[in-house]
């Protein structure tokens, strides 16, 4: 007779309507329950993904009160918050229900809040919104927030309750371990479960998107033997059929009977050689097709005083009492995921007292790696008449190997957080790779754009918009003096190069500085391609056009020898400050306005940056690139770089008695003696234009106009005009 499973009998199974005795008792209860789930919660229902204030409505300071501040994951499709604790990234926090939708006893998930810390352990948990009718009428809530608590401190990259040695032979199905006494909830081990599976689950999650788990990947299984009759005590002699026993005086040391606590046998249908045995030639057809492709299906029979079933199936159609687990991942089952199986068609199979098959839905499930089968046995202590004690059993099941035959996947390497923000920003990483080798070439070709004053003058106007518009505006990218503080603390603290690598744009654009520091000094970057410089530029040169001369005003050079030193005092005060509070260091680094222009915006900072912001806009108006020559940082940094530049501007022995272009260097970096002042020079190749132009440089001027009259005076000799005006030509 064939063997099709018939309707679960449990699925429209209803609760007794007299099992809780009086109907008032059950309204009431129903009565709060429904107020319980209406009732406003602060908080819920709240994403990192809706863009809203999410540490207003979730206590991110409480469960973190080590973190500094907050900001969002460089990846914008990961919805996780960075904590920041002196300048660098020492935890990450996240809500579940972002990320994993795992219903509990009620049916709906529990919204837990979690903090991991960069080397992937549980910092810290907290359940903040819920909707288990148990805990809302009966437990206290006290009791999950001490449950939660039992997680922090564990590595996410480690299974829990026990994990076979990694550098021993796989154990055979039917080994078991040791019992392993756990904690649950009583009353409530569903949804101490879910809390567990919630937690774990999530963590991993955001482990895997940031690197710090590697996903295995698995090819293709094929089986390599077809239906071979096999009897019951050789498919579990051979390991195709896993074996748990657990006597009822590893439960109950007091209990003398022989009985066992639990006799469970399970295994994987899908090999011919299991699910044909097992099942049956109809039964095993049926299967086939029931399965959806990566589906699997485990048939579980047993024997003994206890269930594996558990009450959690007959009230809320979830099974609490066992589940499996493949390294990282734990795999439970729900009602939708039963059938009845009625009897073992397998030559002398015992009877059980029940059984059944469940339906293993999820892809991450691996059929030929060894996986665990977890049993949680509970019993009555006797010291209330509710009080329980949980004690876990564990066997390995592996398939033995020549029953199937699989074509591996390289799984390599899973792209790390960094790898997964290069890929992200590689358009933009090339633009800007372009643009910075445009300059940097238009450097090594500096003789022919000085050619005219005219050229140069467009050229340095091209590259400063392109450097506003395309670095500053639309990369939003600008190097600061914040990062080269790790830099400084190299001497006394490990390298975090990895800081450096997290944002592919700075770390492009701090190459081609350190480059270009060795061969132009701060020239390069501060004069051409800085944004912010650029911006006051441009400003700068608009308002030497629309605005009379005598507006535009420039210091004494006392006042300016004065002041070009301040950024000096600067520098030297944030980098000792960062010895001492990188936060602080990092707070008043603000002065440079680089944030404030580019990343933030003007109009949401606060009021006195704001002030400060257009205080330096309105000055640089008048004067030259005020905040460059006297206020910032990084220039300051880059001017003692500049000591190592091997290509100098091009000098004359004449350039000392001449002015020319001492009067003409806004950047005031000429001396009286025609000297440049390396460390002062911004390099907009003015003077290097002057230098080779015939009609401004006073000893170019001289000799064209000797040559001229030498020319001039061949006109009066035999020859005729034609002659004469070829020989000048020559």
């Amino acid at each position: 007779m064939k063997s099709v499973p018939k309707e679960n009998p449990h699925r429209n199974q209803s609760p007794d309507p007299n099992r809780c005795g009086f109907h008032g008792v059950r309204l009431l209860w129903t009565v709060l329950v429904l107020w319980a789930l209406a009732a406003p919660v602060q908080g819920a229902g709240l994403s990192l993904k809706d863009g809203r204030p999410f540490c207003e409505a979730y206590p991110c300071g409480q469960l973190l009160p080590a973190a500094e501040s907050f900001r969002p994951s460089l990846l914008e499709e990961l919805p996780v918050l960075e904590a920041l604790k002196g300048g660098e990234v020492y935890a990450y926090l996240f809500l579940s229900t972002d990320l994993v939708n795992i219903p509990a006893y009620s049916g709906k998930p529990l919204v837990t809040l979690v903090a991991i810390d960069t080397a992937g352990r549980i910092l810290a948990v907290r359940v903040v919104h819920h909707s288990e009718p148990i805990l809302l009428v009966g437990i206290p809530e006290s009791v999950l927030d001490e449950y939660a608590a039992r997680f922090v401190g564990s590595n996410i990259a480690v299974p829990q309750l026990i994990e076979p040695p990694r550098d021993k032979p796989l154990k055979m199905a039917g080994a078991s371990s040791m019992p392993v006494e756990v904690h649950m909830i009583t009353g409530a081990t569903v949804t101490a479960l879910v809390l567990e599976e919630t937690i774990f689950r999530s963590s991993r999650e955001v482990g895997l998107a940031l690197g710090f788990i590697e996903e295995l990947s698995h090819g293709k299984v094929v089986w390599k033997a077809d239906y071979v009759p096999k009897t019951w005590a050789e498919l579990v002699a051979e390991g195709s059929i896993g074996h748990l026993r657990v006597d009822a005086r590893e439960m109950d040391p007091d209990d003398p009977g022989d009985k066992p606590w639990i006799d469970l046998y399970f295994g994987d249908l899908a090999p011919p050689v299991v699910g044909q045995n097992v099942l049956g030639e109809a039964g095993y057809d049926w299967l086939l097709e029931q399965l959806q492709e990566g589906e699997r299906a485990i048939f579980i029979v047993a024997n003994g005083i206890s269930s594996f079933k558990g009450s959690g199936f007959v009230r809320g159609g979830i099974f609490d009492r066992f589940h499996l687990q493949q390294g990282l991942n734990k795999f439970t089952f729900k009602d939708l995921d039963y059938e009845n199986l009625y009897g073992i068609k397998a030559e002398g199979a015992p009877k059980f007292r029940e059984s059944g098959i469940f339906f293993l839905r999820e892809k991450r499930f691996d059929p030929v790696r060894q996986w665990e089968f977890y049993y949680l046995a509970s019993r009555l202590t006797g010291e209330t008449a509710t009080s329980k004690t949980f004690r876990t059993f564990q066997a390995f099941y592996h398939l033995p190997e020549r029953y199937y035959e699989v074509t591996l996947v390289p799984g390599g390497r899973k792209p790390t957080l960094i790898d997964r923000i290069w890929t992200k920003r590689l358009p933009d990483v090339v633009l800007l790779i372009v643009f910075l080798s445009g300059v940097m070439g238009l450097f090594f070709l500096r003789r022919v754009i000085t050619a005219t004053a005219r050229r140069i003058e467009w050229v340095h106007i091209t590259v400063l918009a392109v450097s506003v518009v395309g670095v500053g505006m639309y990369l939003k990218t600008t190097p600061s003096v914040t990062q080269l503080f790790p830099l400084v603390h190299f001497f006394h603290e490990d390298l975090h190069f990895g800081l450096f690598l997290s944002d592919p744009l700075l770390f492009i654009f701090w190459i081609f500085i350190g480059v270009s520091l060795i061969l132009w000094g701060r020239g390069w970057f501060c004069g051409w391609v800085c944004p912010y410089g650029s911006l006051l530029e441009l400003m700068h040169r608009i308002s030497r056009r629309v605005l009379p001369k005598k507006w535009l005003y420039e210091f004494p050079a006392r006042v300016h020898d004065l002041l070009r030193r301040l950024r000096y005092v600067i520098l030297i005060v944030l980098v000792a400050l960062s010895f001492f509070s990188l936060e602080w260091s990092e707070r008043l680094a603000e002065i440079e306005p680089f944030k404030t222009t580019w990343i933030v915006g003007v109009f949401n900072r606060d009021w006195y940056l704001v002030l400060y912001w257009w205080a330096l806009i309105a000055i640089s108006i008048f004067n030259f690139r005020f905040f460059c020559r006297y206020l910032c940082p990084l220039g300051a940094a880059l001017s003692i770089g500049t000591a190592l530049r091997l290509i100098g501007i091009k000098r004359k022995e004449f350039c000392q008695k001449c002015k020319i272009c001492t009067r003409g260097c806004e950047s005031r970096a000429i001396g009286p003696d025609g000297s440049i002042n390396r460390f002062e020079c911004l390099h907009c190749l003015e003077c290097e234009q002057k230098y080779y132009d015939d009609r401004v440089c006073p000893p170019l001027v001289v000799a064209r106009r000797q040559a001229e009259s030498i020319l001039s005076t061949l006109a009066p000799f035999p020859g005729g005009a034609e002659e004469n005006q070829g020989e000048k030509s020559t």
